[in-house]
């Protein structure tokens, strides 16, 4: 590959990401506009309204976990990824419909939790992030697959950080699937353990600082 093709190249998946970017700081910025400020007019005493406002509180954290850490993740993925092609760029999209419907599902997890309610509300909350995270393997698979000729990856296939993603990635829809199931039963339950696995792909999986992948900035 020529310097300049190798540049042009990296300008593409910079484009990408800039774009990417600008999503997904636009989804984590909605999240704190369903806070309400309470109003003097109903009648009980500041601290008790916000107090009840605590539903709030838990699912916009929660949320700002996980799209602050789908970012980071999509940040580390395009350390490893070097070229895109035009099934890549409609992954991506893919991907970035499921970051752009969170704020729905977080509002309504909000005005449900605890209440009637809170197990549809649960069940459309880890729903959305179950999409997420399948767009989330289809587009690593897609652009780590050994058969993409020339490879869209910068390392080769079976370098120690590319198995190290593939082993993380593994079962992530499989325990938002749980988290969904968990929900229909325990609403608090299914939120606390999509707040988990937020936690758990917050670090870099195992071998990924290894062989050129440099760690974020």
């Amino acid at each position: 590959m020529s310097q300049t093709t190798a540049q042009a190249d990296l300008a593409e998946t910079a484009r990408i990401e800039a774009f990417s970017d600008g999503v997904f700081a636009i989804a984590i910025t909605l999240l704190v506009l369903e806070l309400k400020v309470p109003g003097p007019e109903a009648g009980a005493a500041l601290g008790a309204q916000l107090m009840e406002q605590w539903p709030h509180y838990v699912a916009l954290l929660t949320s700002f976990a996980t799209i602050g850490i789908m970012w980071l993740n999509h940040h580390r993925l395009f350390r490893l990824i070097r070229r895109v092609d035009h099934s890549l760029l409609m992954l991506n999209g893919l991907l970035l419909l499921g970051v752009t419907v969170v704020p729905f599902p977080t509002a309504l997890i909000a005005a449900h939790l605890g209440h009637p309610g809170g197990r549809v509300a649960a069940a459309v909350y880890s729903g959305t992030f179950v999409f997420v995270a399948i767009a989330f393997n289809a587009l690593w698979r897609y652009a780590s697959s050994p058969r993409r000729r020339p490879s869209l990856l910068g390392p080769p296939h079976d370098a120690p950080e590319v198995r190290a993603v593939h082993r993380q990635y593994a079962f992530g829809p499989l325990i938002y699937l749980a988290a969904f199931l968990l929900g229909l039963g325990s609403p608090m339950a299914g939120v606390a353990l999509d707040l988990g696995l937020a936690l758990f792909f917050a670090f870099p999986p195992r071998g990924a600082k290894r062989r050129g992948v440099q760690p974020v900035d």
